[in-house]
């Protein structure tokens, strides 16, 4: 899957938020729901979008990046990453996976600070491709080299996979998860099926109705094919 250094990466400061953020990929999570009522280290006020942006501006002055230089990483367009830290834009999810994958840190802390499902443990690394399928099509950690976080094909099926394996888990039909997000449930379906590149605020909505954080959805795509542990000061 996708890889990162974690070289001088760290979770931002939890005391701006007014709650811990806690991050040990085994036991707490650093993700986000789609409410608005949590403060953020400005504007406690703001949407979930602008602080998101925040978020993201700080891990880019962290990395000491200009955003002409995230841009020239990522793929993604000037105009549009200032828009993105503005908070006008509901980015998708591999633009996500583009933006942690530059910036050397696991997608979740992107979307820390929001979740009301953060204290969950994550399942264990060897239980977190919830498919032989899946795992059949994005092949071992032995026999591949990692995804790149632009892999379409293989990323929004896995995605899926892992929607749906929670949907399941908590005995929820494709209709009733529909009913809980207040998305439409075609929408549900070809996401599951790895149709729809979601977008952010979507996943935030779905991951809170499954009562989970987004990193559980999220870890599956960047479990990294590493044999040393991912984050190092």
């Amino acid at each position: 899957m996708l890889t990162w250094s974690g070289r001088n990466a760290r979770p931002l400061d939890h005391t701006s938020f007014g709650h811990p953020w806690p991050w040990d990929p085994h036991t707490t999570d650093a993700a986000v729901t789609h409410r608005e009522t949590l403060a953020t280290p400005s504007h406690p006020h703001d949407t979930p979008l602008q602080r998101f942006g925040a978020t993201l501006r700080y891990y880019r002055q962290q990395r000491g990046l200009t955003q002409p230089a995230l841009t020239a990483s990522t793929g993604i367009r000037h105009r549009y990453l200032s828009q993105i830290e503005q908070g006008r834009r509901n980015i998708a999810v591999l633009s996500l996976l583009r933006l942690a994958h530059a910036l050397e840190i696991p997608a979740a802390w992107l979307l820390a600070g929001l979740d009301t499902h953060a204290d969950l443990p994550l399942p264990p690394t060897s239980a977190l491709l919830p498919s032989r399928g899946v795992q059949d099509a994005v092949g071992t950690p032995d026999a591949t080299p990692p995804l790149k976080p632009d892999d379409q094909a293989t990323l929004l099926p896995l995605l899926g996979a892992t929607i749906r394996h929670y949907r399941q888990q908590r005995h929820l039909s494709q209709r009733a998860l529909a009913a809980r997000t207040r998305l439409a449930a075609s929408y549900i379906c070809d996401i599951e099926q790895g149709q729809r590149n979601v977008s952010v605020l979507s996943l935030l909505r779905i991951a809170e109705a499954l009562e989970i954080s987004v990193a559980h959805l999220l870890v599956p795509l960047e479990t990294p094919q590493r044999s040393a542990p991912p984050f190092t000061e």
